[in-house]
């Protein structure tokens, strides 16, 4: 449905939401159409398909330009924080998390489309991200040579038990995308994908580092 009724959006404002639409990491996307000032500047259609679940919804917004300032459709008004504010929501740590498992899982596919993406999602989601060193820590060779270079190490030692390595293997994985998201808080949790036997032997391994700690007092 079009909405021929106008309100005035700011040229910022059309900036961030055509830098969130580009990211892919909100729960719209454009459909034969571009978020731009030469759109409103064109008075051309925009054409969002909003995902709720796995629905699609098709909203389509009249724009123009007049006297040096730009309209949308006023019911963009109703969807524009949900929009803008989907990126920051978005569980970051989830998002890394993903893309270092796919890398590794598919050493010979390409992420360069991918890696762009969530570069470009968290360099929208907080000003602490700066792109050049995101593209360094999420470079596909570095993660895979990383993780090879990890697993040869822990697996080359014979004093550690097969749940050991693959405990530990896990943890330098997870501390990775610590590194990546930057938040110091991460660094103190734990993997998400244990088994109940690697759980088990962490329990131990911090019981174990407790009981060392009391004897020093």
């Amino acid at each position: 449905m079009r909405d021929e009724n106008f309100t005035e959006i700011e040229p910022d404002m059309i900036d961030e939401v055509e830098k969130t639409l580009k990211s892919g990491f909100c729960d719209y996307k454009l459909k034969d159409s571009t978020f731009a000032r030469e759109s409103f500047e064109n008075a051309q259609d925009i054409t969002l398909i909003q995902m709720i679940g796995e629905e699609e919804i098709e909203l389509v917004f009249a724009t123009k330009y007049e006297d040096g300032k730009y309209y949308i459709s006023s019911g963009f008004d109703i969807i524009s924080s949900d929009l803008l504010e989907g990126r920051e929501s978005r569980d970051i740590f989830q998002s890394v998390n993903m893309y270092f498992r796919n890398v590794i899982a598919n050493p010979d596919d390409d992420f360069d489309e991918e890696r762009e993406s969530l570069v470009n999602f968290l360099v929208l989601s907080d000003e602490k991200y700066k792109r050049n060193e995101l593209e360094v820590l999420l470079d596909e060779d570095k993660i895979r040579n990383d993780y090879k270079k990890d697993h040869d190490e822990i697996y080359s030692q014979d004093d550690l038990t097969d749940i050991q390595k693959s405990l530990a293997l896990k943890e330098l994985l997870h501390m990775s995308v610590c590194e990546v998201v930057n938040d110091l808080e991460l660094f103190y949790t734990r993997p998400l994908d244990l088994s109940p036997a690697e759980e088990h032997e962490k329990n131990r391994q911090e019981a174990k580092a407790l009981e060392n700690e009391m004897q020093l007092y």
